[in-house]
């Protein structure tokens, strides 16, 4: 039936390889495209992140009640909300969505023109707030 002990050896050679490769595999780690992304983007949250800043540093002016309890909106603009954010002004939009360029209020901050009334805003701040106006100005 079988010439040799080689050609024993070589019937069952193959099979056992085949089991080694399938061990092997199903044992070693995974490899990276099948490891969890840790460092997937992350979109910049409009209420946790950015909302703070505004109301730290802008309604103040645009939102807050005045002393004779009527709501201040310098120039028209109310930060106090999304919605009244993408309202904009009296001289139209302040943000524009993905356009961080055309986005007069990431203009003002970065060239120290608002807050008019105290500190400018970190650059941390101004990089994040240029982050959320790039991935399209989200209210989430």
């Amino acid at each position: 039936m079988f010439s040799s002990k080689t050609d024993l050896a070589a019937i069952f050679a193959l099979p056992l390889g085949i089991a080694l490769v399938l061990a092997s595999t199903a044992t070693a780690s995974p490899s990276p495209a099948a490891s969890p992304d840790t460092n997937a983007f992350v979109p910049v949250s409009f209420a946790e992140e950015i909302m703070p800043i505004f109301e730290r540093s802008c309604v103040s002016c645009h939102g807050e009640p005045g002393e004779d309890g009527e709501i201040v909106t310098e120039a028209s603009l109310d930060m106090t909300t999304y919605e009244g954010l993408m309202a904009g002004s009296e001289w139209g939009s302040v943000v524009e969505p993905g356009d961080p360029g055309e986005s007069l209020l990431l203009d003002m901050v970065k060239v120290g023109d608002m807050p008019e009334d105290g500190e400018p805003l970190d650059p941390a701040e101004i990089e994040m707030i240029e982050a959320w106006i790039t991935e399209g100005a989200e209210n989430n």
